[in-house]
């Protein structure tokens, strides 16, 4: 069963872990549950190999600035990954320890800067033009304001100009 929220990914499956698994060599040592689906699987390029999955979540998640994923089994396998809240004002940290003071940017932002940031906080997958026409204004202020926010470090865009999404470097609050 996936369940989905805003702030997680919860991906539970009856059976917990295969026998020969510890909580020692967890994400370490691999046992196939069904070894003549796990080699179809492997020899229609599904997967690669056995025994690699968990690293390369665990490597993808610290990548992407969010938690590793949470493991817990018993009779059932859980695993719950946290992701980036489309409320997250921070589009994707949800390391609590390691938040920045807040800054007081109040007084480096023009009022468009500010309007702007409220703009891609409400839409991060926004496009320039879209802000333009928004605050009806011309794409090429926008993009100068947006250059400005990019050179203060209070915005960034990540991905492509039409598949990506801004994501805003800084705490607000």
């Amino acid at each position: 069963m996936v369940e989905i929220y805003d702030d997680r990914i919860s991906i539970v499956s009856p059976g917990g872990v295969p026998k020969g698994i510890t909580k020692e060599n967890f994400g370490k040592r691999s046992v196939a549950r069904n070894p003549i689906i796990a080699d179809l699987l492997r020899r229609t390029h599904y997967i690669e190999k056995a025994g690699t999955g968990i690293g390369r979540m665990k490597e993808i998640m610290r990548n992407a600035g969010l938690k590793e994923p949470e493991f817990k089994y018993d009779e059932f396998f859980e695993v719950t990954f946290l992701r980036p809240s489309y409320y997250d004002k921070n589009y994707g940290t949800y390391d609590l320890a390691n938040k920045k003071e807040p800054n007081n940017y109040e007084n480096q932002l023009s009022d468009i800067q500010k309007e702007i940031i409220n703009i891609v906080i409400e839409n991060p997958i926004i496009t320039q033009s879209d802000i333009a026409e928004k605050l009806k204004m011309s794409r090429q202020s926008v993009s100068i304001n947006i250059r400005e926010l990019k050179d203060k470090n209070i915005l960034e865009r990540v991905g492509s100009n039409k598949k990506g999404f801004w994501k805003i470097l800084i705490d607000l609050q």
